[in-house]
């Protein structure tokens, strides 16, 4: 199935999940894509920022793979 998959310029870090999340919009869907992570929020951030490319394409396969958590996010891996 083609869909059209739309990454979101939002990141941000949840404090109390320790963990970067960004959105992607999906067939009109709004999902979470969760990076869990043991840095501190600002490296965690700049992490993100050097790896955006990579986490983005990781978060699109996942979804045209339709591989969300029971939660309905897509989990991805720390690079």
């Amino acid at each position: 199935m083609n869909q059209q998959i739309l990454i979101n310029d939002d990141i941000h870090y949840d404090d109390k999940r320790q963990c970067l999340i960004f959105t992607a919009m999906v067939s009109g869907m709004l999902v979470s894509c969760v990076i869990a992570t043991t840095l501190p929020k600002e490296q965690a951030l700049a992490h993100f920022k050097a790896h955006q490319f990579d986490y983005e394409m990781q978060a699109e396969q996942q979804i045209e793979e339709e591989a969300y958590s029971a939660q309905g996010e897509i989990e991805l891996i720390q690079l």
